[in-house]
């Protein structure tokens, strides 16, 4: 049985990468048609890089909950413990962030699924944050250039 959670996790893992990385080269090639040929870049421009940053890694990360709830709903012995496919996502947020409130948790061995979303979201946050850091790198070397 734990080779089964272990093997669904990883596939859910997977599908999650694979949305972050095609996110992650979407965004990066926008940034840099935004910015390649820019010998003054504006605040108002570095603003909007930012907040849109900011905005389409949270709008990532909300629907790697989504994938993560939508697995819990649809899987018989998971499924079983939500009274809604609300509460699933309410659940997968919390676990996908961390959070970890404890009001809601999955019995027996199946709680194994709800550590690897953690590892899942921990990861993926920090990849998003280390995409800010860059971009916010460049734009600062950007600037000192000009």
């Amino acid at each position: 049985m734990i080779i089964k959670i272990i093997v669904i996790g990883a596939v859910i893992i997977a599908f999650n990468l694979l949305i972050q990385g095609l996110g992650n080269v979407f965004w990066l090639r926008k940034v840099a048609r935004i910015t390649k040929n820019e010998n003054d870049i504006t605040n108002n421009k570095i603003l909007r890089i930012l907040l849109f940053s900011f905005l389409l890694f949270t709008l990532i990360h909300t629907f790697h909950s989504l994938v993560w709830a939508f697995c819990y709903y649809i899987i018989p012995e998971t499924a079983s413990q939500f009274s809604s496919l609300s509460e699933a996502v309410y659940f997968s947020m919390v676990t996908f962030t961390t959070l970890g409130y404890g009001d809601i948790s999955l019995t027996s061995e199946w709680r194994l699924l709800s550590g690897l979303e953690a590892i899942n979201g921990i990861m993926l946050i920090g990849w998003s944050t280390a995409m800010m850091f860059s971009l916010i790198q460049n734009i600062y070397k950007k600037i000192n250039d000009n």
